[in-house]
């Protein structure tokens, strides 16, 4: 049985992203490609900003520049365990490839039963969220590795397939930020990738990728 209610299951889209949470907003972002999908008690979020670099004729991480890899870097993808305690949803990230020291919670209300409002518990920033999928319409399918971690959420005809970087004693730093990282401290975190897939005509295509070049092609898992 799942501890997240039925409600939050399913594919959403964040369609407003504004700071502060109340009064004028001194920063809005409404362009930003944002998928939440939920699958019964885990998670799996992926946001790239429409700023992207141009990624034509790269097929690896290994061909990219290195002012690509700096951004790819810095893109928030992540996928864990989420808990929702009255208005209060906590998301904890076991897969995340940029990590940072916050935890990730926010006050959650439904405006209707296919929008919902997320804001900061201190008010710092307000978001709007969109169903994708049914309500109800499907039930969740979680598959995890051999360290207990997600490697797949499926909602019906949407999925997320997730790639977490291998454990290593000489990990480089996750906090770091991608500019002061080299090269190969580069490669490493970029060996977290996390896929949004779309099921048509029972077949899987990825619409959307830490790596780019995965994008339009079929799912490979």
């Amino acid at each position: 049985m799942s501890l997240v209610p039925t409600r939050y299951h399913g594919l959403w889209q964040r369609t407003l992203y504004a700071e502060p949470a109340r009064g004028e907003p001194d920063r809005v972002d409404d362009t930003t490609q944002v998928f939440w999908l939920q699958a019964g008690d885990w998670h799996a979020d992926l946001r790239v900003p429409t700023d992207r670099p141009d990624f034509a004729g790269i097929e690896s991480r290994a061909a990219c520049r290195r002012d690509q890899l700096e951004w790819l870097a810095g893109l928030t993808a992540f996928a864990g365990i989420t808990r929702v305690q009255g208005p209060f949803c906590t998301w904890h990230r076991l897969v995340d490839l940029s990590p940072g020291l916050d935890k990730d919670i926010g006050v959650m209300r439904f405006i209707d039963d296919d929008t919902l409002e997320e804001c900061h518990p201190s008010g710092r920033y307000r978001e709007i969220w969109r169903r994708l999928t049914t309500l109800a319409s499907a039930e969740p399918i979680v598959e995890r590795n051999a360290a207990g971690l997600p490697c797949w959420l499926q909602y019906g005809d949407h999925a997320m397939a997730i790639d977490d970087r291998t454990p290593a004693d000489n990990a480089p730093d996750l906090l770091a930020e991608p500019a002061g990282l080299d090269t190969a401290a580069l490669q490493e975190r970029l060996a977290v990738n996390i896929r949004y897939a779309r099921r048509r005509d029972q077949a899987w295509e990825v619409q959307l990728s830490t790596w780019p070049w995965q994008e339009n092609r079929p799912l490979m898992t």
